[in-house]
């Protein structure tokens, strides 16, 4: 059985004369991010400094990257892209892969949209032109030839599919998260057509990312690190000391914004909310794409005096704001502790994203609930938008350890962005089901199929809430079709009484492969569903099918037929080699078998040659004969996950009526055969029918001669 379970840059060194300026302290040793800071910076006179323009302003020379494209990295963190890197890495990928990404200019940061500033940014050399505020768009958009051999059907338009939109880069000093968006890009663009559930995904979904929401402060960062840059640019508040100005964006947009609970009217302080709501160009930026992605039926008339009205299950899209550092799942509310209306959906979304990465929930009701923001995108986009929210603190600083990246907070964090994803067409509705934790097929010589999957409501969320204390009662199984586009006509299973063990449900099904299932690639995909009636995200995997037809099976023609009335040349062969007494051998050979061994996926080759049907497009197969002994796996189909290379097609041995006796036929007597072939009614494969027959029996000639 078969198992499918940018540039770079070079200057002279300069000295730079700078003045005396406060600096604001580390805050590393807090325990996160997102802490408000109500205390004054540390003030550090700077006399003069010997800096290099590296140091200062320069991208560091390109090194290589994961995509196995050279790009420039930040000074001293070779596994990050800098601002510049990353741009050109956003384009790149946009311009390989033009049927599955797009680009949206979508604002200005403040220095583009204010002109350059005041002459508060001109000591740190800051680019005055600025930066355009871009969003990729990756989702299925049109035709590929190279997937024209699979069998899924594709049939979600963009008003069917789901969206998310994934936010990064909104604190400057915070260097791993653009970082971990641009490797999941990366990643969904790669694995289309490889990955199964990445494939279905991009054609059922939108994946919106915003790579840098605040530009003007990421470059700050990255070419000044002792300042631990957080807000952004705007630098109209001249009262604060150098590296203190600026506008905090997450704490600008417009629920309980300014509420001093959760921010600061402190323009020098970490987490200053700006003049008003949405004063900041990169908030306006963000809020009109979000505006224009997500259904607006489900925003409510005053978002802040409903927030006691739930949204329901039935809404569609997802918002994944993502910062750093700390190790921390959130959700709303967080401009205090209190539980939403909806707490059951976020909270079972807040337990499953934890599952993957092991952080902590920072989350209402919790004791890792740190401290309120208000103002923030993860609450707006939940109670204004109308859509399921929440955000992750990745790792452990700011500037951000390459070896903890890579090894852990890249793969864990992904596959949770993923997963993610997956929720987003119905995202309170497919959090509460089960999930499949496994799913596998495999078909034996028969043509049966055993489908096995394992499902759980409970594991995912600890088994300590209550979206999770349902049983799993079936699993739903699709060949080919996505369960949002099942019509009636198309290939479902359905799985049952299940074993339970701890948290996972095992079901197993043995059914016959449907004869509409063909030679190619396929996709199984599976849904399971808990007692209350809840459906789960889908799971899939990929299998191949090569089916190859005998002789005998043959529908309508007889291979290598001369004419319609005449016998065909296996049935003559096939006289002849039961008929004809064997030449006698001086030694009595050992007999050969009265039929040929079905070949085996043994290793050991056979004593005898091997007969094949030929796989190469023709409008009769053709008869041949191996010079070299049989090595042949099984003659059945085989059917593979992605994860396993597809197979050569296989042979098959032609009819078992037709095959070999123990006896030889004479030279004379092949001749007699060749002749009566050749003088048949002539037909196109005349010619090709008596070399054919010669090399036939030429095995059984080589035997008489022993």
């Amino acid at each position: 059985m078969i198992m499918a379970s940018a540039a770079s840059w070079s200057d002279s060194d300069r000295i730079i004369v700078m003045k005396s300026k406060p600096l604001h302290s580390s805050h590393r040793h807090e325990s996160h991010a997102r802490r408000r800071h109500h205390h004054p910076g540390l003030l550090v006179t700077v006399l003069a400094v010997m800096i290099t323009t590296s140091q200062l302003t320069t991208p560091v020379k390109a090194q290589q990257q994961s995509s196995s494209s050279s790009y420039s990295t930040i000074d001293g963190f070779s596994c990050f892209r800098n601002i510049d890197g990353m741009m050109q890495s956003m384009f790149d990928l946009a311009d390989a892969y033009p049927h599955l990404a797009s680009i949206t200019d979508i604002g200005d940061s403040y220095m583009k949209s204010s002109g350059g500033g005041s002459n508060a940014n001109t000591d740190l050399d800051v680019p005055t032109e600025g930066y355009d505020i871009y969003a990729m768009n990756i989702t299925f958009s049109g035709s590929d030839d190279n997937d024209s051999s699979s069998s899924y059907q594709y049939s979600s338009t963009t008003d069917s599919k789901g969206r998310i939109l994934i936010t990064s880069g909104m604190h400057a000093r915070e260097i791993a998260p653009p970082e971990l968006t641009m490797r999941l890009a990366e990643h969904l663009l790669q694995s289309y057509g490889t990955d199964s559930d990445i494939t279905w995904l991009l054609h059922h979904t939108e994946i919106h990312i915003i790579f840098y929401v605040n530009p003007d402060g990421r470059y700050i960062a990255e070419n000044y690190q002792y300042l631990e840059w957080r807000k952004n640019g705007d630098d109209q508040e001249s009262s604060c000391s150098y590296g203190l100005y600026g506008v905090d964006i997450n704490r600008n947009f417009d629920f309980i914004w300014g509420d001093l609970n959760g921010s600061s009217d402190d323009p020098c302080m970490d987490d200053y909310h700006g003049l008003g709501p949405e004063s900041e160009p990169e908030t306006q930026a963000v809020v009109n794409y979000a505006r224009a992605l997500f259904p607006e039926s489900q925003r409510k008339n005053d978002p802040e005096s409903e927030m006691d009205i739930p949204l329901g299950d039935d809404i569609m899209g997802m918002y994944v704001d993502i910062h750093a550092e700390g190790g921390y799942v959130y959700y709303p509310w967080g401009h205090e502790d209190l539980m939403s209306p909806d707490d059951d959906a976020l909270q079972a979304l807040g337990r499953k994203i934890a599952s993957f990465n092991d952080y902590k929930l920072w989350a209402p009701g919790s004791p890792d609930f740190l401290y309120p923001a208000a103002g923030d995108s993860s609450d707006y986009a939940y109670g204004v938008l109308g859509v399921a929210s929440f955000g992750l603190e990745l790792g452990h600083a700011f500037y951000e350890d390459c070896d903890l990246f890579e090894g852990t907070i890249l793969p864990t964090n992904r596959d949770a962005l993923l997963y993610a994803a997956k929720l987003a067409k119905k995202p309170f509705s497919l959090v509460k089901g089960p999930d499949i934790v496994d799913l596998s097929i495999g078909i034996d010589s028969d043509d049966v199929m055993t489908l096995t999957a394992v499902a759980s409501d409970s594991q995912m969320v600890n088994g300590l809430h209550s979206t999770g204390d349902q049983d799993v009662t079936k699993v739903q199984l699709y060949v080919d079709v996505h369960p949002d586009d099942y019509a009636d006509g198309d290939v479902t299973f359905e799985m049952t009484s299940g074993e339970i063990s701890g948290f996972q449900t095992s079901f197993l099904l043995e059914s016959n492969l449907p004869s509409s299932v063909g030679s190619g690639r396929h996709m199984l995909f599976a849904q399971a569903v808990d007692s209350d009636g809840s459906l789960g995200p889908v799971m899939s995997v990929f299998f191949d099918v090569d089916r190859v037809v005998a002789d005998s099976e043959s529908p309508t023609q007889s291979p290598l037929a001369s004419s319609s009335s005449a016998p065909s040349a296996q049935a003559n062969i096939a006289e002849a080699l039961e008929t004809v007494p064997t030449k006698a051998p001086t030694v009595e050979p050992t007999p050969l078998p009265s039929s040929l061994p079905t070949p085996t996926q043994s290793s050991s080759p056979s004593t005898l040659p091997s007969y094949q049907i030929s796989t190469r497009p023709s409008s009769d197969p053709t008869i041949m004969v191996s010079s070299s002994p049989s090595n042949q796996p099984s003659n059945s189909p085989s059917y593979d996950v992605q994860t396993t290379p597809r197979p050569t097609p296989q042979s098959l041995p032609i009819d078992t009526t037709q095959k070999p006796s123990s006896t030889t036929p004479t030279l004379d007597q092949i001749d007699t055969i060749v002749a009566s072939e050749a003088e048949a009614p002539s037909s196109s494969g005349a010619y090709l029918q008596t070399f054919q027959l010669y090399f036939l029996y030429l095995p059984a000639l080589m035997y008489a001669c022993l």
